[in-house]
């Protein structure tokens, strides 16, 4: 799980979107997505020197707009949604989207900064669901696959990333096997609770 935020933070924590990008072109969202890496963050380097919780604010305003947290929440919840009420629901997805910017802003103090080549994916003007492949290379050449999963969605037909696939490892597919259990065994309060008190540790 700890790669996949790794990597998943490498491009997307630096979603600092620049004004003219087509959010209708999802290859045009990612190549936004690197072109503007870490530019907030060298920009604002001693207010984060002497606030690091300050990260928290870069995420929330760079990060989230542009990930599809709702969709990815419904996701983990799987089968268990149905079963929710809309309060439940949305505490849930209410403290989903806190453990991601705390996670995804603990680990980007790790991040290095390295060579990204993003492979377009032109064949998406019919689907609702793709994958963009990307490559990423480290200071020490070496290479780590990834693909980013982004969802169009059918009002604003807008598209946003709701998944990183890294190296065969879904972000996704890691929290729902994380909460699967719980959900099945004391339900989606408990992990509501969970996820507030791992809130909390952050």
């Amino acid at each position: 799980m700890r790669i996949v935020l790794f990597i998943f933070l490498s491009l997307v924590s630096s979603l600092t979107i620049v004004a003219n990008t087509d959010l209708s072109n999802p290859n045009q969202v990612i190549r936004s997505v690197s072109e503007s890496a870490f530019a907030r963050m060298d920009n604002e380097k001693n207010k984060l020197s002497n606030d690091p919780t300050h990260i928290k604010v870069i995420i929330e305003e760079e990060l989230i707009p542009y990930f599809d947290y709702k969709y990815a929440t419904y996701k983990v919840m799987g089968a268990h949604l149905r079963d929710t009420t809309k309060e439940q629901r949305d505490d849930f997805v209410e403290a989903f989207k806190q453990y991601l910017i705390n996670a995804y802003g603990h680990i980007l103090y790790e991040y290095d900064q390295q060579e990204v080549q993003i492979l377009d994916n032109n064949h998406f003007n019919d689907k609702s669901i793709i994958s963009i492949p990307v490559r990423i290379k480290d200071k020490n050449e070496q290479i780590t696959q990834i693909a980013f999963k982004l969802r169009k969605n059918k009002n604003t037909q807008e598209w946003k990333v709701f998944d990183v696939i890294a190296e065969g490892i879904s972000m996704l597919d890691t929290k729902q096997s994380e909460f699967a259990e719980v959900l099945h065994k004391k339900g989606v309060d408990e992990v509501i609770e969970l996820l507030r008190t791992k809130n909390s540790e952050f």
